[in-house]
């Protein structure tokens, strides 16, 4: 049996492949989603509460490795994204809203001061152009949400065939605009 290495991620151990990292169709997918107009689409429109984020303040990140508490690195989903976290003055509940708080509605809010990681939410976003295989792309996905991203995962895909089964595993399914305007 082989040993995993503290250089190897977990994906890699596992022989979670990736194949389409190589493809034109996922290069563009990414570029695409770097810009962050376009992220910022395609979140809003499958999770409206999001429009509220300070998107100013949005931090992307590709191909950033996911790293467990005893170091070992688990896999880079194509983008992690980091939205950064408000404090009611009133009520002290944290959230991601920039113009008032959800819980009670006060505008008395003030963003976290510093630049720690803990004041902000982190999302990751894997990319599939096409799903190969459905079980194998939710075993990659649920790999990463494993590791503090519950209800914080996205697929950017083209390929809609599993989208139910995808959210019902806690998984938001988004897709590029020229998919969206053919529903």
């Amino acid at each position: 049996m082989t040993k995993k290495t503290r250089t190897q991620s977990l994906d890699q151990f596992w022989n979670i492949d990736d194949e389409q990292l190589k493809t034109p169709e996922h290069d563009k997918m990414l570029i695409w989603l770097l810009n962050k107009d376009n992220l910022m689409h395609v979140i809003v429109k499958n999770t409206p509460e999001a429009e509220k984020w300070d998107w100013d303040n949005v931090k992307i990140h590709a191909e950033e490795y996911i790293i467990s508490n005893n170091g070992f690195r688990i896999g880079a989903p194509d983008i992690i994204f980091v939205v950064p976290r408000y404090l009611c003055k009133n009520c002290n509940l944290t959230h991601k809203n920039m113009d008032s708080c959800p819980s009670c509605e006060s505008e008395d809010i003030m963003k976290y001061q510093g630049d720690h990681h803990q004041h902000y939410s982190r999302y990751f976003i894997e990319i599939q152009p096409k799903i190969q295989n459905f079980g194998a792309t939710l075993r990659h996905l649920k790999l990463f949400i494993s590791y503090g991203f519950d209800d914080k995962a996205f697929i950017f895909t083209e390929d809609l065939r599993y989208m139910k089964e995808f959210e019902d595993q806690g998984v938001k399914v988004i897709f590029p605009p020229e998919i969206q305007s053919k529903l």
